[in-house]
């Protein structure tokens, strides 16, 4: 991983003086080929510090020829950083991850939450034999879909494991009321009726989604982009979605506070083009990654994100929030 300092960044250091994050380090990431989506994540990813910590006690191969390896080399890259400030080049990962998922082959703009949930499949499916499965620990909960039969009331049940949240907008809805929605029950009747095992016939029945565990940090994704029939093509929802810097949720079994630490930012009108900030909190104060340029950022100015109760041009909005349990 190629190292260069970026003098844009040394006024970090000068202006924040001893109230510089003690014993971290600022690195941007140069964006040569349309890879600001893959960016964002990585930045999120190392100042996730349970990931960050297990990634940097991670015992690379002699190769380094898989992904946890160069994400480990990427990341010692930056703690081992001999200034504050700099920049770095990811073109070693990113020319791996071309060869493993030609999508992210830095041709065209790509979605930041499809490649957050590639990446954390990738190194999930290189730990899933190991006894010590951390990316499980750290970002996976389990939620349950239960089916009830309305004529027997027998209530059918599936587990599944989830690595985010994603939330259809609404609006004039909060994020707490987007969470909620999400277990709202829906009504299977129709041609969508449920097959009952029980009265061996279909049957109209309820259907809804629980939280039955609650990861250690919890990634939302916020649904902004969606198909428009009348125009053929997926389009931007830009809704107004206010957030919290700490939300409590309750699942089926458990119960935790979360704190805000990292949000992903979407900036333009469509999926296929625009532009992805990170702004991440560390140690009390909120910093922008936009590529190899960072900048403070106030939390006065987080409703900026919330998106728009009106159709506007200037679409900046919240795509994904990062949350850490307390």
């Amino acid at each position: 991983m190629g190292v260069t300092q970026s003098s844009q960044n040394d006024h970090l250091e000068k202006y924040l003086g001893q109230d510089f994050p003690d014993g971290e380090i600022l690195i941007g990431f140069e964006n040569p080929s349309n890879i600001c989506y893959s960016n964002v994540i990585l930045q999120a990813l190392y100042y996730c510090k349970d990931f960050r910590n297990r990634i940097l006690q991670h015992q690379s191969s002699i190769n380094q020829n898989n992904l946890l390896d160069l994400t480990n080399l990427l990341f010692q890259s930056i703690s081992n950083h001999k200034q504050k400030t700099g920049v770095i080049s990811t073109k070693k990962m990113m020319n791996y991850i071309k060869t493993k998922n030609k999508i992210f082959d830095g041709k065209y703009h790509q979605d930041s939450h499809e490649f957050y949930m590639w990446f954390i499949n990738e190194c999930e499916e290189l730990l899933k034999d190991k006894q010590n499965n951390w990316i499980r620990q750290i970002f996976q909960g389990q939620q349950l879909t239960q089916t009830e039969c309305l004529n027997c009331h027998t209530i059918s049940q599936r587990e599944e494991m989830y690595c985010d949240l994603s939330l259809d907008l609404f609006p004039n809805y909060s994020l707490n009321t987007c969470l909620q929605q999400m277990s709202k029950e829906e009504q299977l009747n129709g041609q969508n009726q449920f097959f009952c095992d029980k009265c061996q016939s279909k049957q109209d029945a309820y259907k809804r989604l629980l939280l039955n565990t609650l990861p250690n940090v919890l990634v939302i994704h916020l649904k902004r982009f969606k198909y428009d029939e009348r125009c053929g093509q997926m389009i931007k929802v830009s809704t107004k979605i206010p957030f919290s810097q700490q939300i409590r949720i309750q699942a089926q079994k458990q119960t935790k506070t979360y704190e805000l630490t990292t949000i992903i930012i979407h900036l333009g009108q469509g999926i296929q083009y625009g532009h992805y900030v990170c702004i991440t909190k560390i140690q009390g104060k909120w910093f922008k990654f936009d590529d190899d340029k960072i900048s403070l950022f106030v939390d006065q100015d987080l409703h900026y994100v919330y998106g728009r109760s009106y159709p506007t041009q200037a679409q900046t909005c919240a795509y994904m929030l990062f949350y850490n349990a307390q």
